[in-house]
């Protein structure tokens, strides 16, 4: 029982490392501050930055303490853990190694020359210690898990793989199972923090379990250790995940059920094992499923700067859907002093597939360029409100497969329209106030097509 109880009060002070371990650090990188300012004459920071080390020094002899004591509990990285633990001693030590030669900088002229030098190597250490401290509580790929490809390369790291979440393409293990470890578990069964010595990072670490064996027994989730653990009190000492992290949601313990059940495949599609509609809404909980968008789904090379200059050139407006996307938005301002001619809307045409919302409103837009417009594939909004063009015009645009919004508010158009406008097979949204279509053409549209939204004023 004695024993019982000092393992407790090591690990109940240890778990404050987390806490203070930050105040070594703010201290020291304070006090380095302060004398750079000092040094450039911005202002007489010296004995702030001496205080600033000696008081940095005092919480890294706590923080190494309590540092120790957390160590303890066991679970971590022994190589990891033991750099994290002596570059934790070196840098406070070296903190009170700086303060040393800060105090006597008058007084011997070595230290004057050593002090600049102790502050640069605490700096790398304190920098190391950091770093190897954060692998232990996040694991090492946590700091350039979402790096771009080069710098992931250059870290000697595996290129991101994308998460498939179609249901009919997604993997059960890679894109359900392993989102369910990555977000929830794995920052306690990683490779620098294995608790109960058990890793759930591939199939092999998995399969192979932890300190009391095999956790996953395929078929069947009742005799599962890890699914047992997910599924107890969440009060009860063995509950998974413990530390007061953010358990599984009802929807990750049913997927975790459903894929043990199956004979917890790791090569298999979502789409090969059976789907209950449980299941089914289980997976879009955690986005496996979702309908993805049109545009979404679109992957085109950026146009090239040539084409994207003589487009503006023209008087149009052009910018990206979003900041990285290489879909574009072009508009034509209605206060443009010269005219929307069909040679301007020739120039669009070299962007035509990454043109995806255009703005033409009050333009002097004539049907001729509509038929320019009917060529552009991806096209899912069209904003040619107030201009000139008739049935006529209207009579091009049945070539837009993926067009969704469409404005032809104050235009001439009449019910010869309608039957054009029920061709576009992803309309959903369709404005047509202050047109020539009749009460029975506006029936017409929404008695055909239900699902499509029509705003005429009526």
């Amino acid at each position: 029982m004695t024993v019982l109880l000092e393992t407790n009060v090591t690990l109940f002070f240890g778990r404050f490392h987390s806490l203070i371990v930050h105040l070594p650090i703010g201290f020291i990188i304070l006090a380095i501050m302060f004398e750079l300012l000092s040094w450039r004459k911005k202002a007489d920071l010296s004995l702030a930055a001496t205080y600033g080390l000696l008081i940095g020094g005092l919480f890294g002899v706590i923080a190494v303490i309590l540092g120790l004591m957390l160590a303890s509990d066991g679970g971590y990285n022994e190589d990891t853990l033991a750099t994290h633990q002596w570059t934790g001693i070196a840098t406070t030590t070296l903190a009170f190694v700086a303060y040393f030669l800060k105090i006597n900088l008058k007084k011997f002229t070595w230290a004057a020359k050593a002090y600049p030098i102790s502050l640069a190597v605490v700096l790398i250490l304190l920098s190391v210690a950091g770093h190897y401290g954060g692998n232990l509580t996040h694991g090492s790929t946590y700091l350039l898990e979402y790096a771009p490809g080069p710098i992931r390369k250059m870290a000697g790291m595996k290129p991101a793989r994308t998460r498939i979440t179609a249901l009919d393409s997604a993997l059960v293990y890679e894109d359900a199972v392993h989102f369910i470890f990555e977000t929830k578990c794995n920052v306690c069964h990683n490779r620098d923090k294995s608790k109960g010595e058990l890793l759930l990072i591939d199939p092999q670490s998995i399969l192979a379990g932890g300190e009391n064996g095999a956790v996953i027994t395929p078929g069947d989730p009742a005799a599962s250790e890890l699914f047992r653990r997910v599924t107890l009190d969440p009060h009860h000492e063995e509950f998974m995940p413990t530390e007061g992290r953010t358990p599984l949601t009802r929807q990750e313990v049913a997927i975790l059920e459903w894929w043990i059940t199956e004979g917890a495949p790791f090569d298999k599609k979502v789409a090969d094992l059976p789907l209950s509609d449980d299941i089914k809404i289980s997976l879009k909980e955690i986005g496996i499923g979702q309908e993805v968008s049109y545009l979404a789904s679109l992957d085109l090379p950026a146009v090239a700067p040539e084409t994207f200059n003589s487009i503006m050139l023209q008087g149009f407006r052009v910018s990206n859907i979003t900041g990285n996307s290489t879909l574009l938005e072009v508009s034509y301002m209605p206060h443009n002093p010269e005219a929307l001619s069909a040679d301007k809307l020739k120039t669009l045409s070299d962007a035509r597939e990454n043109i995806t919302w255009l703005t033409l409103s009050a333009s002097t837009l004539q049907n001729d360029g509509l038929s320019i417009i009917a060529n552009f594939p991806n096209l899912t909004k069209l904003k040619i409100n107030g201009t000139r063009i008739t049935d006529e015009g209207i009579k091009h645009l049945v070539t837009l497969d993926n067009l969704e919004y469409l404005n032809l508010y104050g235009t001439e158009i009449t019910d010869e329209s309608v039957d054009y406008l029920l061709q576009l097979p992803e309309l959903k949204k369709l404005y047509v106030w202050q047109t020539k279509i009749s009460e029975q053409g506006l029936a017409k549209l929404r008695d055909t097509a239900p699902g499509l939204v029509v705003e005429s004023g009526i």
